[in-house]
């Protein structure tokens, strides 16, 4: 083959023969797409009414928790639960400030914070209502405000995952899907930090109740009971609560996602059902212990056995629960969820 015809054989540069290469031609092209999935998308309508019902919701349940902290001043019953609950509240006031702040950005960890303490916030309150979980509400007042506080829970619950905010919310992951580097490493040591708290707390109360319940000496057993509601109502519902508040960041913030891997997705529900029962068993059960020990019910042989003993089986469940979930997130078992499979080809078209 001359010269020639390998020269004849090239491929035209452009149209006319004479323009730049195609790669280069595309070039512009390639850069003013990149240029418009840089820019912010404007969110729906739909995203604005959650958040407003979001900071309906939480204002009312903000004055239904002062409202019983006044009770508990008045009737002269506060003591520690008074302070703990009071920085409960304040800590629930920021946090949702900040998860309705991160939801309007579009972030998909905001939302799922949002939902999770919204379906909480809705389970305890019914608690509430029905006079169960150690918690029961005070006077038609602040029974009203839950009520006030359960109707736009559930509206902007039901508006955060309309079509329009789902895609909406897929648009803008596309372009930003995780967490920084900086602030994942930062999330991460303090959800390691607070689970072993976490952890520390529980193993502690159940070395406290088995104690209590197989001691026959009542002072000993009021010690165990007492010692045992303080760390209730000051440290263990806010250890339990940053725990699956830093886990969901991790996890929705980051490559393992939340309901994409097994492990992930049994650590979440099983320190959901944990919570639970701390707030709704174990929690009922120190109250009761608690007021049985105060009104001189006598150490063996009694109603005192049997709360006791429920309290340690209680306890060692939730231990048990805990060791598990460590266990877990060592070994990282079982491998994608349905949903995480369903997204894996988006994610690596994505990447490209």
């Amino acid at each position: 083959m001359s010269t020639t015809d390998r020269t004849d054989q090239r491929p035209a540069a452009g149209p006319a023969g004479d323009g730049p290469p195609p790669a280069r031609a595309d070039r512009p092209a390639r850069a003013g797409a990149k240029a418009a999935a840089a820019e912010p998308v404007r969110p729906p309508a739909a995203v604005g009414w959650a958040y407003a019902m979001v900071i309906v919701a939480t204002l009312a349940a903000i004055a239904s928790n002062v409202f019983e902290i006044a009770h508990q001043v008045e009737t002269g019953v506060a003591g520690a639960a008074t302070t703990g609950d009071l920085v409960l509240t304040i800590a629930f006031c920021a946090l949702f400030g900040f998860f309705a702040e991160m939801l309007r950005a579009g972030r998909q960890w905001g939302r799922v914070l949002l939902t999770v303490f919204t379906a909480l916030g809705l389970l305890f309150t019914g608690l509430g209502l029905a006079g169960l979980g150690g918690r029961p509400l005070v006077g038609p007042l602040q029974a009203s405000l839950a009520v006030a506080s359960l109707i736009p829970s559930v509206v902007g619950l039901v508006l955060l995952y309309v079509p329009s905010v789902n895609g909406w919310m897929a648009e803008v992951r596309a372009g930003s899907r995780t967490i920084s580097q900086r602030l994942r490493k930062l999330v991460l040591t303090a959800h390691v930090a607070i689970s072993v708290g976490w952890l520390g707390l529980v193993t502690g109360m159940f070395a406290m109740s088995v104690a209590g319940a197989t001691t026959g000496d009542a002072e000993q057993q009021a010690a165990m009971y007492r010692t045992m509601s303080m760390l209730d109502e000051i440290f263990l519902g806010m250890t339990s609560m940053f725990a699956l508040i830093t886990g969901i960041v991790v996890g929705a913030g980051t490559k393992w996602g939340l309901l994409q891997r097994r492990w992930v997705a049994v650590k979440f529900f099983t320190t959901m059902g944990v919570m639970v029962l701390g707030f709704s068993v174990i929690h009922t059960l120190i109250l009761k212990a608690n007021e049985l020990v105060d009104a001189g019910a006598p150490v063996r042989g009694g109603e005192l056995d049997t709360v006791g003993w429920s309290m340690a089986g209680a306890a060692a469940l939730a231990l048990s629960s805990l060791v598990f979930m460590t266990a877990v997130s060592t070994y990282k078992p079982w491998g994608l969820t349905g949903r995480g499979r369903r997204s894996a080809p988006a994610a690596r078209t994505a990447a490209r």
